[in-house]
């Protein structure tokens, strides 16, 4: 017969574990969106830019109306600014997961919508095809992972995922 006590310690050690990765998973998302989409914009620019395709793209049809700022659509801006908000709000919210759940709320829902939103644009501009192999599956990476390693989740299982 195992021991009741030892049975709750090792419950409650398993969820520390699984709150610390939790932590671990907000730096590396605050960090991602932080610095690595910024990253990405200069990389893959057909991949995160709308509106950007390079000379040797195969031109498959009529791409929507062009900015005047070279593929610097307003949005970008706009987007950026949110992403790096969240970024931010990850990297500090990590100190203690549980008590910022909501952010992990936020990125699922958030990213889920963007995702949506943008497969039809990408179906419907065909010289913007390549979101969807780069941001599109980018942003549904995002809610897998922040579903799997919810702070709520990992203490309602009392184990790691």
């Amino acid at each position: 017969v195992a021991n009741p006590c030892k049975r709750r310690v090792e419950a409650m050690n398993k969820t520390q574990d699984g709150l610390r990765r939790s932590a671990l998973v907000m730096r590396v998302v605050g960090w991602g969106l932080s610095l690595g989409l910024v990253l990405l914009l200069f990389l893959y620019p057909p991949g995160f830019l709308w509106g950007v395709a390079p000379a040797a793209f195969p031109n498959i049809g009529p791409a929507h109306p062009q900015s005047h700022l070279d593929g610097l659509h307003p949005y970008l801006f706009m987007l950026g600014a949110m992403y790096l908000a969240y970024g931010i709000l990850m990297i500090r919210g990590a100190r203690d997961p549980l008590a910022n759940a909501a952010l992990f709320d936020y990125g699922i829902l958030a990213n889920l919508l963007h995702g949506l939103v943008m497969v039809p644009q990408a179906f419907h501009y065909p010289n913007e095809h390549a979101h969807l192999w780069a941001d599109i599956p980018a942003c549904f990476a995002i809610c897998v992972v922040l579903w799997i390693w919810h702070p709520r989740r990992v203490v309602m299982t009392g184990q790691r995922p």
